[in-house]
């Protein structure tokens, strides 16, 4: 499944005082690629997973899967947010297979798949549990399975470790890289952490501040199947150092627009 947008523009507001905020993104998810977006806060990073799931409409642009335009529709992605969002009346099991009953297709019908990859993410024996009697990793792990049995191609993950120790983090880091490699999904994933879009992903776009575009797209060099250790190399060090400066004065610079539009008033 290969996403493409083309020029994607959106504001909030008024049509006097409208508020730009995703001003001209044009960027490409290939079939089966690992691609991270980073940016800082404020860029419309959660907005463009919302214009791509179809639950805002571009104020112009192109969002295409597989060349088909998609402006504005549902039901084309597996998404998983920041927080796990799971049910608290269902079970794990129940939970993991929510989103294929939403799509139609019978609980008894993925059962057997949902419980193979339970077990493949550390979830065997709590199959029955609600997710209040779950560690906040195996909560995760469980929204990503959620979102891996999803039907569609292409997934889109908001920041699903945030809320995470860095020990934990970590862990999931290293889970989900072995699980991608397992499956190959076409992946689009937001973050903040420099180092894990390294660690993950095949491309890397770094976002401006608001209105955001695309300050540029990194081709990460470093091969696979990789491992944490990755990211004491001294290629992965100068590489990061450069997109934290990147993204460093891309902060200061949008603390100073911000506060010269407060000045403004």
């Amino acid at each position: 499944m290969k996403l493409e947008l083309s020029g994607v523009q959106k504001s909030f507001g008024s049509r006097r005082r409208p508020l730009p905020v995703i001003g001209g993104v044009s960027l490409q998810v290939r079939e089966g690629e690992f691609v991270s977006l980073i940016g800082p806060s404020g860029s419309g990073k959660s907005t463009l997973f919302h214009l791509i799931g179809g639950l805002l409409q571009p104020d112009s642009g192109e969002i295409r899967l597989d060349g088909r335009v998609i402006n504005g529709e549902r039901g084309h992605i597996g998404y998983m947010p920041q927080q796990p969002a799971l049910f608290p009346w269902r079970t794990i099991e129940e939970n993991v297979v929510l989103d294929r009953e939403v799509n139609g297709i019978p609980r008894r019908d993925t059962l057997d798949e949902a419980r193979r990859w339970m077990e493949r993410a550390g979830l065997s024996g709590f199959e029955r549990a609600y997710p209040h009697t779950l560690s906040g990793g195996m909560q995760q792990r469980a929204a990503f399975v959620r979102a891996l049995l999803s039907p569609h191609e292409l997934m889109c993950l908001d920041e699903p470790f945030s809320a995470l120790d860095a020990f934990t983090r970590s862990e999931m880091q290293t889970w989900l890289l072995d699980i991608w490699e397992e499956t190959r999904r076409s992946v689009l994933f937001v973050t903040h952490h420099i180092e894990e879009a390294l660690l993950l992903s095949d491309t890397v776009y770094v976002l401006s501040g608001r209105p955001s575009s695309v300050l540029r797209r990194i081709e990460v060099p470093f091969p696979r199947p990789r491992r944490e250790e990755i990211a004491e190399t001294p290629e992965f060090l100068a590489l990061r150092r450069e997109l934290t400066g990147l993204m460093k004065e891309e902060q200061r610079k949008s603390r100073a627009e911000n506060g010269g539009r407060a000045a403004r008033g």
